[in-house]
């Protein structure tokens, strides 16, 4: 009976751990596609993924950054000066995920590389 429980849990164990590297893409990496199509299931989680840094403009003139990938979806980067100095480039972000009804998908950014 031990045995059977133990193996249960490991079974059980390794699925999980299956399911959390399938959803990242077996890197630990996410692709903003996936983030975008799932977008619920990730809410203050710790993210990263990799794209493109944009700045783009808000209706009053202000600067703001986003990463995208050629699908063109897009997550916020706050705060702006984290991903200032990357405009152009492909980086890799770490971050927490979060959904704000004014600004959509953003990452509170806690690290960035160049990719």
């Amino acid at each position: 009976m031990i045995l059977v429980s133990i193996q249960l849990r490991v079974a059980l164990g390794s699925t999980a751990l299956l399911a959390l590297a399938g959803g990242c893409g077996g890197s630990g990496q996410l692709s903003l596609a996936k983030l975008a199509s799932d977008q619920g299931a990730y809410v203050g989680k710790e993210i990263s993924t990799t794209g493109l840094v944009e700045q783009q403009s808000s209706p009053s003139g202000t600067a703001y950054y986003v990463l995208a990938d050629t699908a063109q979806d897009l997550v916020l980067l706050e705060p702006p000066s984290s991903a200032r100095p990357y405009r152009g480039e492909r980086v890799t972000v770490h971050g927490r995920f979060e959904l704000d009804p004014h600004q959509g998908r953003l990452i509170r950014v806690t690290s960035i590389r160049r990719s």
